[in-house]
């Protein structure tokens, strides 16, 4: 008789490299369910308390801290120990009253910021689609899975793919759009150069075959070059989230 359903379970040799996961010690890990975030670009819960945080030495104090309701993703509760977290989620532990940010981290993966309050009610999220859907209105697919239609009032010339908004959570109410334009402080999200931020100093936006290009200024002064679709705006002339890492890494 043929599986039905998903699998539960996930070798863990094969896992995505950014995992932060012992790879010989145990032979299996937890899944990613399907949700905001693909398996390549997020965490299980289980694996970020687990493994990030150490807050559990294994998945039996995972479930028990998760089934208490202590542990908000982007303002909601969350129970499953395989859900996915991923880029710019904001993490809040109720117990201890820490908040946390997801970001990029260099060399590949991802890195927990710590937050205060202020920062844990919003998030910056990028835009990935924008379609008309039925009554005429605006539609905008963001990077987290999330759709939002444009409030009544606003122009849908003034937003487009690759822009960054700020966001309300958990009430997604539309707080700020940050263009991708010249001048603007970004984070490469993908790529040989992520986890590196900087100071969009040129975009090439090109049609066809090539692909267009960013040009970035790090804080130290270097000059360098990614993708445009690894492009991801955090602010206009400073980042709007903190970007360094608990620890330093």
């Amino acid at each position: 008789m043929a599986r039905r359903g998903q699998k539960k379970h996930l070798k863990r040799l094969p896992a995505p490299r950014h995992w932060p996961i012992k790879r010989k010690e145990v032979k299996f890990t937890t899944r990613v369910i399907p949700g905001p975030h693909p398996k390549e670009n997020s965490l299980t819960l289980a694996i970020l308390l687990r493994d990030l945080l150490g807050y559990a030495e294994n998945l039996r104090e995972v479930r028990a801290i998760l089934s208490s309701g202590q542990v908000k993703i982007d303002g909601v509760v969350r129970k499953d120990v395989r859900f996915p977290v991923g880029l710019m989620d904001v993490i809040e532990i109720a117990t201890s009253g820490e908040r946390f940010r997801l970001l990029p981290k260099l060399r590949g993966g991802l890195k927990l910021v710590s937050i205060d309050d202020a920062e844990a009610k919003f998030k910056l999220c990028r835009i990935e689609t924008k379609t008309v859907v039925k009554g005429g209105k605006v539609q905008l697919g963001l990077h987290d899975g999330r759709t939002l239609l444009l409030p009544d009032g606003e122009k849908p010339e003034d937003y487009h793919t690759l822009d960054t908004l700020k966001v309300g959570i958990p009430d997604q109410k539309l707080m700020k759009t940050i263009s991708l334009d010249k001048g603007v402080y970004a984070v490469v999200s993908r790529g040989k150069n992520i986890g590196i931020e900087g100071k969009v100093l040129e975009i090439d936006r090109r049609v066809g075959t090539h692909a267009s290009t960013v040009t970035l200024q790090d804080p130290e002064g270097n000059r360098f070059q990614t993708a445009l679709e690894y492009v991801f705006v955090v602010g206009k002339s400073k980042a709007e989230v903190a970007l360094e890492a608990v620890g330093g890494s």
